[in-house]
């Protein structure tokens, strides 16, 4: 069957988010933390591991943070990891690393082009695991709603991939079905597993040169970033 709508992944996928959280954790621990007889740059690495740990573990059905409450959540946490319980600290930290996440985020170089090349072509939707208070500020910054015809925040909606009803929804959103459906991700269970679960095909964008878990269906195709998509919708279709 033709394809015609593609859902995308945000983080990593059109966006390099592992390294723009790395730097700015880093900067912000460096600017508020350094006196307080810990190493920023550990302090950097607890937040990093805290937050991929909550991301990771978020679940269908978890409570959506109050709002203003999970950045700061985080940081008290890697503080915590550190010796340091200082809330007030933590919230400072969050404000900080929110203000230079901002800044500094930016989208892979091929993105653009990309988007670009496929808008008008597909119908198109962004499907992240975010909530508001994570997201919609990111996603204005870079410009990508001009792009999409639905922004699915599954955090919202107190849903998250690799849940089918997420996939589900966006299709609705779109008025298509799974066989015109392909989505596109970096994070193999949450996109890959969880597109083929709502019936959708699925193309891996394999930006960590990862191996795809034992026994798992196969991606119907696997690129190395997102400058190699068009072709393959092609193919696909």
């Amino acid at each position: 069957m033709p394809v015609t709508a593609v859902f995308f992944d945000l983080d990593d996928t059109l966006l390099d988010d592992t390294i723009s959280s790395e730097r700015s954790a880093a900067l912000a621990a460096s600017e508020l933390a350094a006196d307080r007889g810990v190493d920023a740059d550990d302090l950097a690495t607890a937040y990093m591991e805290t937050a991929m740990d909550f991301w990771e573990h978020l679940k269908p059905k978890a409570p959506k943070p109050a709002p203003g409450a999970l950045r700061p959540a985080l940081w008290r946490k890697a503080l915590k990891a550190k010796g340091i319980d200082d809330p007030a600290l933590a919230k400072r930290l969050a404000q900080r690393y929110d203000a230079i996440r901002l800044e500094r985020v930016e989208l892979f170089p091929e993105t653009l082009p990309v988007l670009s090349q496929l808008h008008g072509r597909y119908k198109m939707a962004i499907i992240t695991n975010g909530f508001a208070e994570t997201h919609e500020e990111k996603i204005a910054r870079l410009g990508l709603k001009r792009f999409f015809d639905a922004v699915i925040l599954a955090g919202e909606m107190e849903l998250a991939k690799p849940d089918p009803e997420i996939f589900r929804h966006a299709m609705e959103r779109l008025n298509v079905t799974p066989g015109e459906s392909v989505m596109v991700g970096d994070r193999f269970e949450r996109d890959i597993t969880g597109a083929h679960a709502a019936g959708m095909r699925a193309v891996w964008v394999n930006v960590r040169h990862e191996r795809p878990p034992e026994g798992a269906r196969p991606p119907e195709a696997t690129i190395g970033s997102i400058a190699e998509l068009p072709p393959v919708l092609g193919r696909l279709g």
